[in-house]
């Protein structure tokens, strides 16, 4: 707990711990790991989602992931000439789901920092059917059903929870907190 006392003492802190962590999932969304076709690729900036969805609180997860989303998302269409509507989609999908992990997690401490609670999983596998919906959603109303089908696959960004749950771990473990924020 000393640590974060130090570390996210004054707001200077808070902003520079925010701006660093965008700007890193703003990187994970940009790599991007090839799907077989139809699909696109899936980017590494889940296991940030349901990092900082555990290890903040769910206006600063809301901020990280919303802001990171949007600056990656932004390069990627820019770079790849994906539909501009991606941008605010990421956004907002992605930007709720860490919110909605954060808000549910905050409910199931683990009984130490060393650790990660079943509740807190619960919370990450909510996340994931989260984003796997408002995507979905979205491309129904934005591109009609057929692409939307191709959506539902989002929901193999579950297979980022083994990788997140020894990340969160290791985090509680090195700086001895619950959560930064």
């Amino acid at each position: 707990m000393e640590y974060k006392k130090i570390l996210l003492r004054n707001k200077s802190s808070k902003i520079a711990f925010i701006s660093v962590m965008s700007a890193l999932t703003a990187l994970m969304s940009l790599i991007l790991i090839p799907m077989p076709k139809p699909l696109a690729e899936y980017d590494l900036s889940p296991i940030l989602i349901y990092a900082f969805g555990v290890l903040t609180n769910p206006l600063v997860a809301g901020l990280i992931i919303g802001i990171g989303e949007g600056i990656g998302t932004t390069i990627a269409t820019i770079n790849f000439g994906w539909p501009l509507v991606f941008i605010p989609g990421a956004i907002i999908v992605r930007g709720f789901e860490a919110v909605l992990i954060s808000y549910i997690s905050q409910r199931f401490r683990p009984k130490d920092n060393a650790t990660i609670s079943k509740g807190e999983i619960i919370a990450l596998v909510i996340g994931v059917i989260w984003e796997t919906l408002g995507f979905t959603i979205a491309d129904v109303i934005l591109f009609g059903p057929g692409m939307a089908m191709i959506t539902l696959l989002t929901i193999v960004d579950a297979v980022y929870i083994p990788i997140a749950i020894p990340l969160i771990i290791y985090i509680r473990k090195t700086f001895n907190i619950y959560r930064f924020l």
